[in-house]
C-alpha cells in the first residue's frame, strides 16, 4: 500500500480549486489565485485560503465521455457552452469552472441522469436534491450523511455507499457496480469531492479529513490536482475508495436552514465545484443573495442595495468585483442565462413565459440577449437540443 501526504501541514503550497480534475502529463500550468477574505453569516468557519476557480483540459475531457459512449454529438455540447473539443484536449488549457459547470448541466438535461453516464443505473435530474431535502431534519451532520447513504441504496443499484464509524474516524465508502464506465476514475472522484463539499457545506466550514483512501494505484498524470480536492495523506493500492472523516465534526447540528438549501441548490453544480473559500467571493455573495429565496419572475434590486446588504460602498463594491474579473452586471446576465436554461430544457413553458419569468419586458430582448450567450434564439435552442439529444 503507497502513500502519497499532500496534507495541509507539510509545507505544500494551498492552491484551492474544483474537486476531481485531473492533470495531463504534470504539467506546470499558471493559475490565477485570488485571496478571499470577508466571511458573512451564512458562511461560519471557513478558513482563508486561496482559490482557483479553474479546471484542467483533461477534466473537461473527462467530463463528455459518458455522453459520448451514448452516441452525443459532443461537438455541439462543448460548442452550447462556447468551447471546443481542441481546447478541451489541449494539456496547457485551462477553463473557467463556471464553463464546466454549464457543460455538466447541459448534460444532465442531454442524458437524463445526474450520473452522466458513469454509473449502470441513471439518477434522473433532481435525485440529488431530494436526497439533500431529506437530510435537512437531521439531528447532526452524521445523522444526515447517513440518511443521504441509505436514500441512494434505495433508489439507485448502481453504486454502493457505506458510512460507519470506527473510534474517532468516521468513513463514507464508495464502490460502483460497473467500474469500467468510469476507467480513469473521474466520476468516482467527483462523486466523492460532492459528498465531501455537502459535508462542509452542512457544518458551516471545511470538514476535517483524517485520510482519503483509493482502490487503485497512484495516478501520477494527475496526481498534483489532489491538494485542490482533499486536504489529507493520500493511500493507493487501499482495498476500499473512502473518505475518512473526524468524527467529532460530524456530531455537530446542522448549521443550515432549507432556504439556504434552496438557494446552495440553485446554483448547482457550480457549489459543488468550488471549495467552500470560493463562496466568500464577492461574486458570489452576491449571486446568493439575489438567488435568496428563488423567487421568479427575477427582479434584481439596485446596485446601491446590494452593496449596503454587504456593508460597502458602492465604489468598493465595483472595486472587489473588477479585481474578481466580473461586474454586478455580469452576475445577473449569468444568472438569467441559466434560469433561461433550465426552464427551456427542464420545462415545455413557452418562450414568452421564460422571458417574463427573467424579467423581460419583451420577448425580443430575451432572444437578442439568448443569442449572445449561446449563438441560438431560445427556440432553437430548445428545437435543437432535443432534437440532439432524443429530449421528448
Amino acid at each position: 500500500m503507497r502513500c502519497y501526504d499532500e496534507g495541509p501541514n507539510n509545507g505544500a503550497k494551498e492552491e484551492a480549486g474544483i474537486g476531481g480534475q485531473k492533470r495531463s502529463d504534470q504539467i506546470t500550468v499558471s493559475i490565477k489565485h485570488r485571496a478571499l477574505r470577508c466571511f458573512d453569516a451564512l458562511n461560519p468557519g471557513f478558513q482563508d485560503v486561496s482559490t482557483m476557480p479553474t479546471s484542467c483540459s483533461h477534466y473537461f475531457a473527462g467530463t463528455i465521455r459518458g455522453a459520448e459512449r451514448a452516441g452525443v454529438d459532443t461537438d455541439l455540447l462543448l460548442a452550447n457552452v462556447g468551447l471546443t473539443r481542441a481546447q478541451i484536449l489541449d494539456p496547457h488549457w485551462r477553463g473557467d469552472v463556471e464553463l464546466l459547470a454549464r457543460l455538466v448541466q447541459l448534460l444532465w438535461y442531454a442524458l437524463d441522469d445526474e450520473f452522466m453516464g458513469f454509473i449502470s443505473r441513471p439518477a434522473k435530474p433532481g435525485t440529488f436534491a431530494m436526497m439533500t431535502h431529506n437530510m435537512m431534519n437531521s439531528p447532526s451532520i452524521y445523522a444526515a450523511v447517513q440518511k443521504g447513504v441509505l436514500f441512494y441504496r434505495l433508489v439507485n443499484d448502481g453504486l454502493t455507499m457505506s458510512f460507519e464509524t470506527h473510534g474517532h474516524e468516521a468513513c463514507l465508502t464508495v464502490s460502483f457496480t460497473d467500474p469500467a464506465l468510469d476507467p480513469e476514475h473521474y466520476f468516482l472522484e467527483f462523486w466523492l469531492v460532492i459528498w465531501y463539499r455537502l459535508v462542509g457545506w452542512l457544518g458551516g466550514g471545511l470538514p476535517p479529513l483524517t485520510r482519503a483512501a483509493f482502490a487503485y494505484p497512484l495516478p501520477q498524470k494527475y496526481i498534483e490536482e489532489f491538494k485542490h480536492m482533499f486536504r489529507c495523506e493520500y493511500v493507493f493500492d487501499s482495498p476500499k475508495t473512502a473518505l475518512y472523516f473526524d468524527a467529532r465534526f460530524l456530531q455537530q447540528p446542522l448549521v443550515r436552514s432549507r432556504e439556504e438549501l434552496k438557494v446552495f441548490l440553485s446554483t448547482a453544480p457550480v457549489g459543488f465545484m468550488m471549495i467552500p473559500a470560493d463562496e466568500t467571493s464577492f461574486g458570489r455573495r452576491i449571486r446568493t443573495l439575489l438567488l435568496s429565496g428563488r423567487q421568479l419572475p427575477l427582479n434584481f434590486p439596485p446596485f446601491e442595495v446590494v452593496a449596503e446588504q454587504l456593508h460597502m460602498t458602492e465604489q468598493t463594491l465595483r472595486r472587489k468585483l473588477k479585481d474578481e474579473s466580473t461586474s454586478y452586471r455580469a452576475i445577473k446576465e449569468t444568472i438569467r442565462r441559466d434560469v433561461a436554461v433550465e426552464k427551456l430544457l427542464g420545462s415545455s413553458m413557452a418562450v414568452d413565459e421564460v422571458s417574463s419569468l427573467l424579467g423581460y419586458s419583451e420577448s425580443r430582448a430575451f432572444t437578442r440577449a439568448f443569442l449572445q450567450w449561446t449563438g441560438l434564439s431560445p427556440a432553437k435552442y430548445r428545437a435543437r437540443v432535443k432534437a440532439e439529444y432524443g429530449k421528448a
